[in-house]
This record gives C-alpha cells, structure tokens and sequence, in this order.
C-alpha cells in the first residue's frame, strides 16, 4: 500500500486524513484506481485510501452554477469575432464587430444560459430539498455538458433546458405497429435533441457503475422546455426514453416519492460531483 502525504496541515493524531496520494492506490470501497497526485481519504489505523466520492467526511455535493459554460462559451466566441474583425480591418471596425457580436451572443447563448439558471431557481424554490441538484456538468472527453442533474428518491434526473419560444407538438410518425414521437416547437422538428439528452445519461450511468453499490440506480431523460407554448390538453410524453415536459411536469417527478434513501442520494451526488466536473472552469 503507498503511504500519502498530507495536501495541508491536519490533526496528525486522527485515523482520518485527507491527503494526496505519493504512489497509485485503490479504493477500498470502490475499487476505483486512484492515480499518483490525487486527493483521497488516508486510513492510518487500516492502511486503507478511500476516494473522494465514497467521502467518509460526509461533505455535501457542491451544486454549481446553472448556466456558467453557456455564458462563458457567449463571450469567447464573441470575442474570437471581434479579434478576428481587429487582424482583417483594424481597432474602428472591431469596435462596431463587439456591439453586433455582442447581440447575436446574448440571443442565442444568453438566452440558454438566462433559460437554465430560471429552471434551477424554479426547481429550489418549489422542490428544494427534496433533490439534490447539479449544475452545468462536464462530460469528460467531449466538448458537451449536462445543464442538470437531480438526484431524488425516484433515481437521477438528467434535465436539458431549452428556451425556444413558439408551439409545441407532439407529431407521431412510424408504421401503426411501431409508433413513435416527434416534437416541434414553432413549426421546427427538434427531435434530435433527445439524441444529446441520451448521451448525457450514458455518462450519468458510466460515472455509477464506478461504484457497485449504485449500479441499478434508475437514470431518468427529460427536456424541459421553459418558454414554448403548451396547449391545454398537452400533456408531456417520450422520444424513445426521454421525456418532453414542462417545468410543472418537471416538479412533479422531481417530487414524487421514490425508495432511495437520503443518504443514498447524497452518495450518488458525490460519485456524480467528481466523475463529471463543473463544465465552466473547463470552459473559461
């Protein structure tokens, strides 16, 4: 077993120490692989590391920012506009390129962003604590995030925010014997959408079953369409296994009872915290 050394100044005298590991190491909960430089939970009295997500400190999962990578993605390509104006014809015509590009960034990646910090809000003040959330996730190898994720007791929630404005339509399509759905928003077919939204459970369901005593925990699809029109008697519905709701029928299946315990949840929201990071700071 490697023996760590300590990241900062801590009790010597606790079994307990959080550290950073001098040689490679495997968790004894887990027994995920840890490599050479990584924080983890050393046992003194056991000879036993413990990586972050099993966390025998207890510490809760850090929700995040709603709609940070958004942002963050608006203004670096704003700014790749605007320096791409200043080489080709000079500081003036840069300075007229920063106000047009500006627009064009706060309609399109603004309003996502401004759309999935509206739905985290709505969701902390009508579910609040009944989940566990996260925010604008990294998927790790890719260049895409996940705008939520809500750990409840009926399993997780991976949540696609759209802001798209107009009506929506649930069209179905496909032989009488296998039918299937189509949605379109302001006479546009946005069905492609579900495809992301099922790459993002993928790697939900890869960062669990890094962990044996979560594999089987049900992972639930859903877009969630914040500002499109619904009709009175719409009512949500699948593209293969994600769901189309709005945010009403979001608060109702992030509310109802489920068998996951509370401690449960929070040991998924930790497992999910460290496999699939903050996508902002990857952004930035």
């Amino acid at each position: 077993m490697s023996i760590p050394y300590p990241v900062s100044n801590g009790d010597d005298d606790g079994e307990l120490r959080r550290l950073r590991l001098r040689y490679p190491a495997v968790c004894v909960v887990c027994r995920i692989t840890l490599s050479k430089g990584s924080e983890a939970f050393w046992n003194r009295a056991k000879k036993e590391v413990t990586c972050l997500a099993c966390a025998p400190d207890g510490a809760e999962a850090t929700a995040g920012e709603a709609g940070a990578s958004a942002a963050t993605e608006g203004e670096r390509r704003r700014n790749k506009r605007v320096e791409d104006v200043r080489r080709r014809y000079g500081d003036h015509a840069a300075a007229v390129a920063r106000e047009m590009a500006g627009r064009d960034a706060a309609a399109t990646w603004g309003k996502g962003s401004e759309g999935e910090r509206w739905l985290a809000s709505f969701v902390e003040k009508e579910v609040g604590g009944a989940v566990i959330p996260l925010h604008d996730r990294l998927i790790p190898g890719t260049r895409g995030n996940i705008d939520h994720i809500y750990i409840a007791a009926t399993g997780v929630w991976v949540v696609d925010t759209k802001a798209y404005k107009g009506k929506l339509e649930k069209r179905e399509v496909g032989p009488i014997w296998r039918r299937d759905n189509e949605v379109y928003v302001g006479g546009r077919n946005r069905s492609k959408l579900a495809q992301g939204v099922e790459k993002q459970v993928h790697a939900v369901l890869t960062a669990l079953t890094s962990d044996p005593t979560l594999k089987g925990t049900d992972v639930h699809a859903a877009i969630c369409f914040v500002e499109s029109e619904w009709g009175l008697f719409d009512f949500p519905f699948q593209i293969g296994n994600v769901w189309v709701l709005d945010t009403r029928a979001l608060r109702k299946r992030l509310k109802k009872k489920g068998t996951i315990p509370r401690e449960k949840m929070e040991r998924i929201a930790r497992r999910l915290e460290v496999s699939l990071p903050p996508a902002a700071r990857s952004a930035a």
